[in-house]
């Protein structure tokens, strides 16, 4: 099985998207089930110095920023790189997960997309409003959107480029909103050997509603299930949550074969968020922490921690 990761944390981790990744990709079953793993996302910055473009430890295979031409790799990425107007860096790094200490290597791929083919994105955008409701006019301006809006179409068809799809079984992950243009156009192909998986490590169009309400989650949750109860949605209860521009994103991902919520109030919220999620297939997938061995001092320290954080809350 081919498996690729969407994600803002392709080359390094920034939060807590890069330790899931990294507790998966080493664990026995998922390397039992998966023969290649790919971890996809844009490039923030083209100045960094070429050794850390794929993070600590990456060997970078191809990259046309650097002019790095192994093996066949410009034959394959030149093309998309013409068509999208974007650049590819191709290569290799390797998880660590701190707690077993187990180590994988996996594939990198990101996109220089600051010069992408605006002819391009703007007929897949056209697809994304026909075909998904997302009106990508109203967040062109706001770069953390339209830097995956960009990177789908490239996405895809690298990925072809490296053997994914097509006659192999192939699963593409969205980690949160990011990835969900790259999702999107997948589904739009209609690839039958493909499946889409949406992986909510939260719902994004709650977060801010939770975090901007008096009460926060004691008012939110009362809120949800009294709505909920009465058959109201998110947006009739929050109707400023369609001014994020990730709320559309995350609404679409019931088009996904798949969902996994890390928790059961995140599948609460993705059912409040649209019910059509209560007909899908959403599976549970607890984040697991791993379950190291603690000496009677540390157990001591982290107590006095504890009490005095408590104190300085309450005095």
């Amino acid at each position: 099985m081919f498996v690729a990761h969407i994600t803002h944390e392709a080359v390094e981790d920034m939060g807590g998207i890069g330790t899931v990744i990294a507790g998966l990709t080493t664990s026995k079953a998922y390397g039992q089930a998966v023969s290649r793993t790919v971890l996809v996302g844009p490039l923030f910055s083209t100045d960094k110095p070429t050794a850390e473009l794929l993070g600590p430890g990456g060997k970078i295979l191809y990259s046309s920023l650097d002019e790095i031409y192994q093996d066949n790799w410009r034959e394959k990425f030149g093309p998309i790189e013409r068509t999208y107007n974007v650049g590819i860096i191709y290569g290799t790094r390797k998880i660590h997960e701190p707690y077993s200490g187990k180590a994988v290597d996996v594939e990198v791929l990101v996109f220089d997309l600051f010069a992408a083919n605006e002819k391009r994105v703007n007929i897949f955008k056209a697809s994304l409003y026909e075909k998904f409701d997302i009106p990508s006019d109203e967040f062109q301006n706001v770069w953390d959107f339209e830097q995956y809006i960009r990177l789908a179409e490239p996405a895809i068809a690298a990925l072809k480029a490296l053997g994914a799809m097509g006659q192999r079984q192939t699963v593409l992950l969205s980690h949160e909103y990011m990835g969900m243009p790259t999702v999107l156009k997948a589904i739009l192909d209609g690839d039958e050997n493909t499946k889409t998986v949406f992986y909510a490590h939260e719902v994004a169009s709650v977060r801010p509603v939770v975090e901007n309400t008096p009460g926060h989650d004691t008012t939110f949750y009362n809120v949800m299930n009294q709505a909920a109860e009465n058959g109201q949605n998110l947006e009739d209860i929050f109707p400023q949550v369609v001014h994020n521009y990730k709320h559309p994103l995350v609404k679409a991902a019931r088009h996904c074969d798949h969902v996994f919520a890390v928790g059961d109030f995140v599948r609460a919220e993705l059912e409040f968020l649209d019910s059509r999620f209560a007909r899908g297939n959403i599976d549970l997938v607890y984040n697991g922490i791993p379950a190291a061995s603690l000496t009677m001092r540390q157990k001591r320290a982290s107590q006095a921690l504890l009490q005095e954080y408590a104190a300085n809350l309450f005095g």
